[in-house]
């Protein structure tokens, strides 16, 4: 889509608006308040802004995008923005919106680059009727999840930032995951931990995804979603709404033989949640039967996703 010099910084030639690191030197500072800090070169010398990072929604609004629409006032119809946050053209209509998965994308290649290793690596060989649960980062609706999931014997949970780790023995603790890319280039952090955990991914059915937000009117697909399809994982996923017919809509096989998906048109966040628990409680309390159909289609859904999936980030 764009010829990039920096992957942190550009679009073709043009310097980004939003990103983590600043241009000045430092990094951008993120308020829950007033969100992400961002740069406002003249619009003769930036006409493409690339939304980075995952943004801040408050009060109906997406605080980074009120900020360059008081910033730039009418020469605002000049900027086309760039963002991996699918549908967030829907909530401002009158601004210049492309959707630009480069997230997503890197993450394909880098899979795509591994795949022998990562194709080998997940299996079938080791499987319980257990499902996985992995957590890392602090989040409200993982509080709730951790709350709600803890005392299911069916459950392998971890919640790192609450000090609640996995029961792998080398399972890397959040230090490992800040550091791997200072010196590690080869493999995507999160690739790499992916493999580390690998061993948890074989010895369950399927995953309960907690993404990292519930409460956008768009949707915000990152690699917790994505690396299901790799470790040949079908999933429940606490996510925005319609977050699983985004995926279908990529071609993936969501399981709806297994699944009760109704959570997905659920519009209160909480209460979207208890939907999905309630309605998928017997196959949260004992798990399925991994048959030869089950495999067949995990199969095919991780083939889609090296070979297919990236007709639908174009």
């Amino acid at each position: 889509m764009f010829s990039k010099k920096d992957q942190s910084f550009y679009l073709g030639d043009l310097l980004c608006g939003l990103k983590q690191l600043d241009p000045n030197g430092g990094w951008f500072k993120h308020s829950p308040q007033t969100g992400w800090d961002i740069d406002t070169p003249p619009v003769e010398q930036c006409n493409k802004i690339y939304l980075q990072d995952d943004l801040t929604f408050k009060n109906n609004k997406v605080l980074e995008l009120e900020k360059y629409i008081d910033h730039y006032k009418q020469d605002i119809s000049k900027i086309t923005f760039y963002t991996w946050h699918k549908g967030l053209n829907k909530l401002y209509p009158a601004l210049k919106i492309k959707w630009h998965p480069f997230f997503l994308q890197q993450h394909l290649d880098n899979a795509i680059k591994h795949k022998d290793e990562l194709e080998q690596v997940f299996n079938f060989t080791n499987k319980t009727n257990k499902f996985l649960c992995l957590n890392r980062n602090i989040r409200q609706h993982r509080d709730i999840i951790y709350k709600k999931l803890k005392d299911n014997a069916n459950c392998v949970i971890s919640y790192k930032q609450r000090g609640i780790n996995s029961p792998l023995e080398n399972d890397w603790n959040l230090l490992d995951y800040r550091d791997w890319h200072n010196s590690n280039k080869e493999y995507l952090t999160n690739t790499k931990n992916l493999l580390v955990a690998s061993k948890l991914y074989n010895q369950c059915c399927f995953s309960l995804v907690t993404e990292t937000r519930t409460t956008l009117p768009f949707d915000f697909v990152t690699e917790k979603t994505t690396q299901c399809f790799i470790a040949l994982h079908p999933a429940l996923y606490v996510s925005n709404k319609d977050h699983v017919e985004f995926l279908r809509n990529w071609g993936f096989d969501l399981f709806d033989d297994i699944f009760n998906h109704s959570y997905d048109k659920v519009e209160d966040h909480e209460k979207r949640i208890d939907v999905l628990l309630d309605d998928n409680k017997d196959v949260l309390d004992k798990g399925f039967e991994m048959t030869e159909n089950i495999k067949k289609r995990l199969l095919s859904n991780r083939e889609h996703y090296f070979t297919k999936y990236i007709d639908h980030l174009q």
